[in-house]
């Protein structure tokens, strides 16, 4: 039994968000990450302003990775395959770049992907046994994730969404939803709710809900008539581990 028995998006590519749009979401979520960083390397003490425009990159880059996960499941390994590669290859410029804001043993946002991916490739390949081992393989990486990827809540997201975007059921669609929603909301600031609320509301768990969407609408609603993308393919890794490596660069000088 399949747990996403079809694998595809229920809509024709373009009508739910197009590949232009699909880009455009892309770019954003890598230009608040770029402000993210900045701030949390560069400045001290670091924005608010800043660090809640940084709360939206992680959605933005789930939706772009769960439209792109849904629609050929025969290549999702070779997908895992590259995602853990690049993870791998960017984890020591991680670790330098973030050396005194994280523990030495953080792991940095690729491995999300590349868990998510694997559980998705184990899952279309072997069914519930490669359900299972993928989900032992995600719990495995929840604790080095927490630091600086969004550990448990992050790969419910990521698995919600793929969940919503593959499968055809709406009971089952509605649950993806729902945990998925709680993943989001319970992402950001949930642990300074009780002793700060005003400033964790406002710099962190609304950000984090309401700025994504808002980043998608526009997106969809400006460039809903170009089907063709406008970013080179794969360029998230090479701008990622770029970025990085640029950041530690500048550190040091």
């Amino acid at each position: 039994m399949q747990l996403f028995p079809n694998p595809c998006i229920r809509q024709k590519p373009g009508t739910l968000i197009s590949p232009a749009a699909i880009d455009a979401v892309k770019a954003i979520a890598f230009l608040a990450m770029l402000l993210d960083h900045f701030n949390t390397l560069f400045l001290s003490p670091p924005e608010p302003e800043l660090y809640a425009i940084g709360r939206m990159a992680f959605p933005l880059f789930i939706l772009t990775w769960a439209v792109s996960a849904c629609r050929r499941p025969e290549n999702l390994q070779q997908n895992a395959n590259r995602q853990w590669g690049w993870a791998f290859i960017t984890q020591p410029v991680f670790a330098l770049t973030f050396s005194t804001q994280q523990p030495w043993y953080a792991l940095n946002i690729l491995f999300v992907f590349a868990a998510a991916t694997q559980l998705l490739a184990l899952h279309h390949r072997h069914g519930r046994k490669g359900l299972v081992a993928g989900l032992v393989l995600c719990g495995s990486m929840t604790y080095p994730l927490s630091p600086a990827s969004y550990g448990l809540q992050g790969l419910v997201l990521a698995l919600s969404a793929a969940f919503w975007f593959r499968s055809s059921a709406t009971g089952a669609r509605r649950v993806a939803a729902v945990t998925g929603a709680v993943a989001l909301v319970t992402m950001n600031g949930i642990t300074h709710l009780k002793s700060s609320p005003g400033p964790a509301l406002m710099f962190a768990i609304l950000p984090t809900v309401v700025l994504p969407f808002v980043a998608t609408g526009c997106a969809g609603l400006i460039l809903r008539a170009h089907q063709d993308r406008f970013l080179p393919a794969r360029c998230f890794y090479y701008a990622y581990t770029g970025h990085l490596l640029f950041f530690l660069v500048l550190r040091n000088i």
